[in-house]
């Protein structure tokens, strides 16, 4: 198989909608499509201020300052919640510049998150960061992200940073996805009310992840780590049993559903037992029969300062078999944004 790109553009994808509603970011710029990326409006804009608009005019200096949004949720039909390494802002679609959302820090400094959550009117957000000494938090907001409360936190060293957060609707609470070593990693469940916050599995590294597929029965997540091969791991919800169904050759970091199809997209951090320098798109109809689709290799930019290799899919699940992936640092993909389908024998 392989993947027949219809259409490009500039752009970072951001997050796909269950109607097929596409959205990507052109630095803070928030694009939407309607259809399938044949056309693109833009909808919103985060705040910048003259340096990162003076960057804006090098592809390296944003990847150097990280000036992209890095997470987007719309919780209502127009109202948005986005968030970049400087903070969380949320309105409505057309009326330009997002507001800086509220956060109840309680005088420790925020740190930003990598990913957003949504469910039932909540809003959830764990910090993202390598920080030591000082405690991680997960915050929500009910009221649309204007504003967001601290509703659970990790005491000093308990984890390193918090990747995700996952609602599962059946059975009414969020899944919250830690890293990084020793006992960190791991998958707890947030209640509804946010009041109660419980382990359901951690402290190995087949626990670390950073986004997942809910089945009803199970969760099916790739692996994000640099100290073991990464690996295709279903969790049973009920008995937290965890099988190794299949391996891959990076971290992985981003998960999307394109209509039919899963799609798990690897990133190159090398390392003794992840030595890949190409960054991969792989796809399966029924996680068992998987297929590499796209393959890039990271460019000759130093990772430290210029990012990591990585092949970004949007968060969340199209109804639409439209594959959507854009590049970071990799040659001839990066900052742009492919959009296609999948042809070959599957």
């Amino acid at each position: 198989m392989r993947l027949r790109v219809d259409r490009r553009a500039r752009g970072r994808a951001l997050l796909a909608r269950p109607d097929g509603t596409l959205y990507a970011a052109r630095h803070l710029a928030i694009q939407r499509s309607r259809d399938d990326g044949a056309t693109w409006e833009r909808v919103a804009t985060l705040p910048r201020d003259p340096l990162r608009r003076a960057a804006e005019a090098s592809r390296l200096a944003c990847r150097l300052l990280r000036h992209e949004v890095r997470a987007l949720v719309e919780i209502d039909d127009g109202v948005l919640v986005a968030a970049n390494r400087r903070g969380v802002f949320a309105g409505r679609t057309g009326n330009g510049l997002l507001a800086a959302s509220s956060v109840e820090a309680g005088g420790i400094p925020l740190l930003p998150p990598l990913c957003l959550g949504s469910g039932r009117g909540t809003v959830l957000f764990g910090e993202y960061g390598s920080p030591r000494g000082r405690p991680m938090r997960l915050f929500a907001s009910r009221d649309r992200g204007a504003s967001f409360q601290c509703v659970h936190t990790f005491a000093p060293g308990e984890v390193l940073h918090i990747h995700n957060t996952v609602w599962d609707e059946a059975q009414g609470h969020f899944w919250v996805l830690t890293g990084d070593f020793d006992q960190q990693p791991g998958i707890g469940r947030l209640s509804a009310d946010l009041a109660r916050f419980e382990w359901f599995v951690r402290g190995e590294q087949r626990f670390r992840a950073v986004d997942l597929f809910d089945l009803g029965d199970r969760l099916v997540y790739a692996t994000d780590t640099q100290l073991e091969p990464n690996a295709l791991v279903s969790l049973d919800k009920r008995s937290g049993k965890s099988e190794r169904l299949r391996p891959f050759e990076g971290s992985c970091i981003y998960a999307c559903r394109f209509g039919p199809w899963f799609a798990i997209a690897t990133t190159v951090e090398p390392s003794p037992v992840n030595p890949s320098r190409d960054a991969t798109l792989w796809v399966s109809r029924d996680l068992e029969a998987w297929h590499c689709v796209l393959r890039a290799r990271k460019d000759r930019w130093h990772a430290d300062y210029f990012q990591f290799g990585s092949l970004v899919l949007p968060r969340g699940a199209s109804g639409r078999p439209v594959v959507v992936v854009s590049g970071q640092a990799v040659r001839g993909l990066d900052g742009q944004l492919w959009l296609g389908a999948l042809v070959g024998e599957s």
